[in-house]
């Protein structure tokens, strides 16, 4: 499920930043998770075309929370960037045909554990790591005009701040699933319906790890990928989708794990999807289909 568009515009902010990755994945929901010490929490809204964040994050592990209650796909495209870079600077290098606009004030494009793609009425919960330090969050997906939703004005910049936070990744009750160059391991009988999911990437590449909801009893992912690949190129196909993509996870590291918090269908048909996140397009994407239980 490639986003070559986001690609191609992202690029544009600087050299660095077209090697993020951003792939979609599960539908999640946000709730108090088991084992952690405190809470350190951001809310990132996204509507036509704006991003509403509240929150107060402290710089540690962060418990983000996308939310899209919009008529939309959105997404939340983020980068560090220098501390008195402003809104107009950040949309201004995004928009640029200079591929070097933005360098000056680009920090890091590679966040990891940060959520990505969100279909309408759905939302996602991660837990990220994230310096002291200003954001920028950026929406590329295409509007129906063709132009990317960041030049109808979907840009914000926040700030992490403040002492160190507590805030620990759960460890009770957490389904776990690895990634190894062969393909993807779930626990036996597939995902639960309600839970914290610890991804761990066994590769030497940065991954991402999708995961989708079949909406239809013929849908593969075989035409669930076709569907997004066109969606993303010129805009959603006639007829209805073989799946939804609701959230997920991004830039899992090299032999490190990341968090995002499940809340499935019982008896619902999925697809987890991991790409290599230092290809423009992984011509060897792994999958595997699941049943929630």
């Amino acid at each position: 499920m490639r986003n070559n568009t986001r690609r191609s515009l992202v690029a544009r902010l600087s050299a660095a930043l077209a090697a993020l990755v951003v792939v979609p994945a599960t539908l999640a929901v946000s709730t108090s998770p088991a084992g952690a010490a405190t809470s350190n929490k951001l809310t990132v809204t996204a509507g036509e075309y704006v991003y509403k964040v509240s929150g107060a994050p402290k710089p540690g592990n962060v418990e983000i929370e996308f939310k899209n209650p919009g008529v939309e796909y959105h997404m939340m495209g983020i980068a560090q960037v220098k501390p008195k870079t402003t809104l107009k600077q950040v949309k201004t290098a995004l928009l640029s045909d200079d591929e070097s606009a933005g360098d000056e004030f680009l920090v890091n494009d590679k966040i990891a554990g940060t959520p990505n793609f969100l279909a309408p009425d759905q939302s996602t919960t991660t837990i990220a790591n994230l310096p002291a330090g200003r954001y920028a969050l950026f929406c590329f997906i295409p509007a129906p005009d063709g132009k990317p939703h960041v030049a109808h004005g979907m840009v914000k910049v926040f700030d992490v701040k403040g002492s160190k936070s507590s805030f620990k990744p759960p460890t009770d009750g957490v389904a776990e699933v690895s990634i190894t160059d062969a393909g993807i391991t779930l626990p036996s009988g597939g995902l639960p319906a309600k839970t914290w999911v610890k991804v761990t990437n066994d590769t030497s590449v940065v991954r991402d790890l999708t995961l989708a909801e079949y909406l239809t009893a013929d849908a593969t992912f075989e035409t669930a990928d076709a569907y997004f690949n066109a969606f993303f190129e010129s805009g959603a196909p006639e007829g209805d989708p073989p799946a939804s993509i609701n959230g997920g996870i991004m830039a899992v590291a090299p032999n490190s794990s990341a968090y995002f918090e499940a809340s499935l269908t019982d008896g619902g048909r999925y697809t987890l999807v991991s790409s290599n996140g230092e290809l423009e397009d992984d011509p060897n994407e792994l999958h595997t289909d699941f049943t929630a239980s």
